[in-house]
């Protein structure tokens, strides 16, 4: 009976993690899609006295991005064997948001507000790592219990 139960929470994790993989690529090709957009309109925005929200859209995106590693962990360890499909993909869910927020925030803030191609080149590549880091894995089902 455990090795049934063992062999249904594999199948019912591929399942759910294809599906989490999926979200994660749509969401990485929507910054790309962002970033690459303002890049080709950024040299238009130019606004000297809003420089300041530079280093603020980057800090806000690090805090996210490295705040959704451990909610990822957090609302891992409250999913349980009972709802698995549901509460597994819901503990992706908010990490992704929170990387994608904090991504789009220093991409808009440094591209659209005020030219700033390296601090939003950082921004995209740190929601872009972090994004990888959320994906599912293996280790996620060891965390579950």
């Amino acid at each position: 009976m455990e090795k049934d139960n063992q062999i249904t929470k594999e199948v019912e994790f591929l399942f759910v993690s294809q599906r989490i993989r999926l979200l994660g690529i749509a969401i990485i090709a929507g910054m790309a899609l962002v970033f690459i957009l303002g890049i080709f309109v950024s040299s238009s925005n130019v606004n000297k006295e809003l420089a300041y929200f530079n280093l603020i859209s980057i800090v806000l995106c690090v805090l996210l991005c490295f705040g959704s590693f451990y909610v990822k962990k957090m609302l891992l360890q409250k999913a349980g064997t009972k709802k698995f499909i549901p509460a597994y993909f819901n503990a992706h869910v908010l990490p992704f948001a929170m990387c994608d927020f904090g991504g789009l925030l220093c991409i808009a803030t440094n591209l659209f507000i005020n030219q700033n191609l390296y601090f939003a080149s950082g921004g995209f590549v740190i929601a872009l790592l972090y994004m990888i880091v959320n994906f599912p894995t293996r280790k996620d089902l060891e965390v579950i219990k």
